[in-house]
């Protein structure tokens, strides 16, 4: 089975190597979300033992005859019980078949519940963005009741059942996840390496300012935000403005990408000076890498963006206040 995870291994009684009386409390969200993290951080560790959680990334099958000792979880897929599950049946993204015994609750997450007339599940039964189809036989919780007819309402209506899916779409795109990421980062080093390359004095003098004063470029960044807010606006409710109102977030967008760059040369040049063009490729590396990062990397990213802006900023004001006076006329 290509895609399928053993998670969570079993302890032994002793060293007799039997497994321990298997679990039958049923696992909640929080037990699901830990395996997938697991199963996605690691790939597919090998078991020792009975496993606590059988993974597998689209259809599950078990065989009549079989025994999971643990719960089974189908992600993107239709999990098929016509065995033994001794633990929860569980469809992220799909349904759960049932044609044998489930000693835990069975649950589908953006799919549907089918329990045929030789089911039985000692737990509960739940559909959250289907229906629970019961066949005449089936045992549900020690009972065995005529199939109940479908709950009228928005069929998506758990929030868990729209995380489960969401959960269960990234894994199985996980690969162009993964694509999307790396052209993310190739397209950041690969823009500041143009930018270098055609433009390395500017590139050097935003640098140069960042070295000189950081505190002021920083502040003169966190200036610049709102500013170039408030002159877009004044642009736009006039008529003579409204003709050029997008000149200023393009302008914007090139002094941050400018200053964004200046802000890689001095982490490449801290990190191994070389001169502008590998200082900055070194840097763009390292501030996509960290740009990266979950919960934080928007953070950094805004913070070399504000960082870059106020450089540029500086820059054109410094340059401004040098320029040579011309020269009165003579009368």
């Amino acid at each position: 089975m290509e895609n399928e995870f053993l998670l969570c291994p079993r302890r032994t009684n002793g060293g007799d190597g039997n497994a321990g009386a298997p679990h039958r409390r049923a696992h909640g969200p929080g037990a699901i979300s830990v395996a997938l993290g697991v199963a996605l951080a690691f790939g597919r560790p090998t078991a020792v033992a009975a496993a606590e959680f059988l993974l597998r990334m689209g259809d599950l099958q078990v065989p009549a005859g079989t025994v999971v000792h643990g719960a089974a979880i189908a992600v993107g897929g239709t999990a098929y019980v016509d065995g033994t599950v001794e633990g929860d049946a569980i469809a992220l993204g799909g349904n759960v078949d049932v044609s044998g015994h489930v000693t835990g609750s069975v649950r589908a997450d953006g799919g549907s519940v089918i329990l045929h007339s030789t089911a039985t599940v000692d737990g509960e039964a739940a559909a959250f963005g289907g229906t629970v189809v019961r066949e005449p036989g089936a045992a549900v919780g020690g009972r065995r009741s005529e199939p109940a007819p479908p709950e009228p309402g928005f069929p998506m209506r758990d929030l868990w059942g729209l995380g489960a899916l969401a959960v269960g779409l990234m894994v199985l795109l996980k690969p162009l996840l993964w694509l999307m990421y790396f052209l993310f980062l190739a397209g950041l080093v690969g823009s500041a390496w143009m930018i270098a390359v055609l433009f390395p004095r500017a590139i050097a003098r935003f640098g140069a300012v960042l070295d000189r004063d950081p505190v002021g470029a920083f502040l003169a960044g966190l200036l610049g935000w709102p500013v170039s807010f408030v002159v877009a606006v004044l642009l736009a409710v006039s008529i003579v403005g409204l003709t050029v109102v997008l000149l200023v977030p393009a302008t914007l967008v090139a002094a941050v990408t400018f200053g964004t760059t200046a802000v890689a040369q001095v982490i490449g040049r801290r990190i191994r000076p070389a001169g502008t063009v590998p200082e900055v490729v070194v840097g763009a590396v390292i501030l996509a890498i960290v740009t990266s990062i979950p919960g934080i990397g928007w953070v950094i990213g805004g913070i070399a963006a504000t960082w870059g802006l106020g450089a540029v900023l500086l820059a054109f004001l410094e340059g401004r206040r040098l320029q040579p006076s011309q020269p009165a006329a003579p009368p």
